[in-house]
């Protein structure tokens, strides 16, 4: 689980009380940000992933999960 709080024009993702993405809020409808370095370790993702933003811890190990534990709650295969 994750909390996402929007405030005052930020998109703030927190995993067990920390932080681990942090955004600008898009000022139009119907638009996104990417930032690639959330993709690291996923197919199709980069290589390496930039080093994280100073102030911003890097992504928690726990939220790198393997494709089976996803596979076995939500059943089926890949």
């Amino acid at each position: 689980s994750v909390q996402v709080v929007v405030l005052g024009g930020r998109v703030v993702v927190r995993h067990a009380g920390q932080v681990v993405a942090d955004h600008s809020l898009c000022a139009g409808r119907r638009q996104r940000i990417v930032d690639r370095s959330h993709l690291a370790g996923l197919v199709g993702g980069p290589a390496e992933a930039r080093p994280p933003r100073a102030g911003l811890p890097s992504p928690l190990p726990d939220l790198l999960r393997p494709l089976a534990e996803y596979e076995a709650v939500a059943g089926g295969t890949w």
